[in-house]
């Protein structure tokens, strides 16, 4: 879905509403506290009886896999098979259960859901477990039908969504998190401003300047970043500085391949923009544009087909990122619906007309309210033209009926079908909704003993202490602790309560005794988990059509941009405004 009309919003209202129905259907796991699960029956209370022999039969690895993929449905029916063939079953369903795996996944591939479905009619009925996880599948961003792919996006903008040779620095100065995610991110950006003539970029919450810098010195574009934090900003000064001359050994590197023929496989990079007017002249002389692709050409005549069109491509991106070098301003300030971007740009860039801007507004991660801040800054500001926003923290967005909540500046819900039904979700599903479902799938790890240690330490101050004030927490106790008994002293002192009161021997018995439910509590939270991507749905699609609402956006989509094992908040919110 990218192109704004009636029908489109008709779609994204009917799937926001069916949504928040399925939603409202499971009250009791979606909110349900972890740190009680023991001192209120959570197992026996929420999970049924046919839920919980399955769970509990599931091996390490398919317990991992339940909230993602049709991986644990593969495996389980393999399993199955195989028990069935030593009594003499057919293998049959077992091939085409495979073929149908191999070919996509089940949930939102009509051919492999009919095909599965098919062989659980076969079998009378698909399992309790199967069931639930395919009906909260179906709600999922990647199976919705409603999300974009970025070739969709190219193509309807009539640009070929063939990749381009472009120099990678950032890999050397960020981890391979932040490196996958400002690579990918910078180059849609930079596409983005090409096709649509922008004339600069504002990277909003742009933290210490990781996609700023990425979007000046490798695709030469004029980015202003704005960070509310002074401490930020003056971090991506001095990362923008460290940066600049690291630049310069990199092109000093580039120019030494260049005056070889390009003997080495290393791609261009750009030509820094200096100071020193003399310095200037004589990089020109010695390795300008036309040098290198000159060099380049020379060498082409004696390659094959395949190292010609790599080389000339190459040849291309030095002639473009040379010819605008571009700039990054990061500056210090709050950013709110109503702020006045042309002059926060027109003040920093004095040589620009701020009536004549083009901006695209881009966001890496912006926490919490920001995301949808950047919304509403993008239909009120007339200068902003393009968008390209990736969300994260939804733990941390306010709601209208939560204290704190401004009226017309909360963070959630935006689009006038949710707020018409005073759509609240509370912290607890919003905490939900930023697992990392795929990262846990593609570990194979169940969750972490922490939470087993935070829920027995429930039961001990339950026992011990009574009802306790529910404002304080733990905190990250477990990860310095030595072993369950040192957790719960230290955590008892995090409680203001006397640790003293507790020998080891009583503390350890409390272990021994939930140590065997350990399983029910890690079965419990993979099925909890399974509701985590459609409450990210919902969130994400509540924003898509606020986006649709709104006269003046022509476009609107959410795009996956990350691998989402990588960068679990894979999604980027893109619009163009007429």
């Amino acid at each position: 879905m990218w192109t704004v009309s009636e029908d489109s919003q008709h779609i994204l209202c009917t799937r926001l509403v069916n949504l928040w129905s399925f939603l409202q259907s499971k009250p009791g796991l979606i909110n349900a506290h972890l740190v009680d699960f023991y001192t209120e029956d959570t197992w026996d209370r929420l999970v049924p009886k046919e839920l919980q022999d399955e769970l509990l039969s599931l091996s390490d690895s398919d317990l991992a896999s339940l909230p993602s993929s049709n991986k644990l449905e593969w495996k389980r029916s393999e399993a199955t098979e195989t028990e069935d063939s030593k009594q003499g079953g057919d293998k049959s369903t077992l091939s085409s259960r495979k073929e149908s795996s191999e070919s996509g996944p089940a949930i939102g591939n009509k051919k492999a859901t009919e095909s599965v479905c098919g062989d659980c009619e076969r079998e009378k009925s698909c399992s309790p477990l199967e069931n639930s996880r395919q009906e909260a599948q179906q709600f999922a961003l990647s199976n919705s039908g409603i999300c974009a792919s970025l070739e969709d996006v190219w193509r309807t903008l009539g640009v070929e969504s063939k990749e381009e040779d472009k120099p990678r620095f950032v890999k050397e100065h960020m981890n391979v998190k932040k490196s996958h995610e400002v690579e990918i991110l910078s180059g849609v950006v930079a596409r983005l401003c090409h096709v649509c003539q922008v004339d600069q970029v504002v990277d909003i919450g742009s933290g210490k300047g990781y996609l700023s810098e990425c979007l000046y010195l490798q695709h030469g574009l004029t980015v202003l970043g704005v960070d509310a934090s002074d401490s930020n900003t003056h971090g991506a000064k001095k990362r923008s500085q460290l940066l600049e001359r690291q630049w310069t050994g990199l092109v000093n590197r580039t120019r030494t391949i260049a005056s070889s023929k390009c003997n080495s496989a290393s791609e261009p990079i750009r030509e820094p923009l200096t100071k020193n007017s003399e310095s200037e002249t004589a990089d020109k002389n010695s390795c300008s544009a036309e040098n290198v692709c000159a060099a380049i050409e020379q060498e082409v005549g004696t390659e094959s087909t395949t190292q010609k069109q790599t080389k000339c491509s190459r040849a291309k991106a030095w002639k473009m990122m040379s010819s605008k070098p571009g700039s990054f301003t990061p500056t210090t300030a709050y950013i709110h619906p109503d702020t006045d971007l042309a002059a926060l740009v027109g003040f920093r860039n004095s040589d620009e007309t701020p009536e004549g801007l083009k901006l695209l507004l881009t966001g890496l991660h912006t926490c919490g309210d920001l995301s949808p801040t950047i919304l509403r800054l993008f239909v009120t500001c007339p200068q902003a033209a393009v968008l390209c926003s990736v969300g994260c923290c939804y733990n941390i967005l306010t709601e209208l009926e939560e204290p704190g909540a401004q009226e017309e500046k909360y963070g959630f819900p935006l689009s006038q079908v949710l707020q018409t039904r005073a759509v609240h979700l509370g912290r607890t599903v919003r905490m939900l909704s930023c697992q990392a479902v795929e990262r846990m799938s593609a570990e194979g790890q169940l969750p972490a003993m922490s939470l087993f240690y935070r829920a027995v330490l429930q039961v001990i101050v339950r026992d011990k202490f009574g009802v306790i004030d529910k404002k304080k927490t733990v905190g990250k106790v477990a990860a310095k602790s030595k072993g369950f008994v040192d957790y719960v002293r230290r955590a008892l002192r995090r409680l203001q309560l006397e640790d003293a009161l507790l020998s080891d021997e009583e503390i350890t018995s409390y272990f021994e005794q939930y140590q065997g439910k350990l399983r029910h509590l890690q079965a419990f939270i993979q099925l909890r988990a399974c509701l985590a991507p459609c409450i990210e749905a919902f969130i994400l699609l509540d924003r898509l059509c606020f986006l649709h609402e709104q006269p003046g956006v022509s476009h609107a989509t959410l795009v996956p941009v990350f691998d989402p094992v990588i960068s679990p908040r894979c999604y980027a919110l893109v619009a163009l405004k007429t």
